[in-house]
């Protein structure tokens, strides 16, 4: 079935916004970036330990 299909239906829409993975998935990709970015900041070599 096509997304725009799935969208359309009632049932589709309620299953999508109680899911909350990809919310998860968001969540924690944007705080490794931001760790990414602090140590980065810091001048933290990991490749070194």
């Amino acid at each position: 079935m096509s997304m725009i299909s799935l969208a359309a239906m009632p049932y589709g829409a309620e299953a999508a916004s109680t899911d909350q993975s990809f919310k998860t998935i968001v969540l924690f990709s944007c705080i490794g970036l931001v760790v990414s970015f602090g140590l980065m900041a810091f001048g933290v070599d990991i490749s070194a330990v």
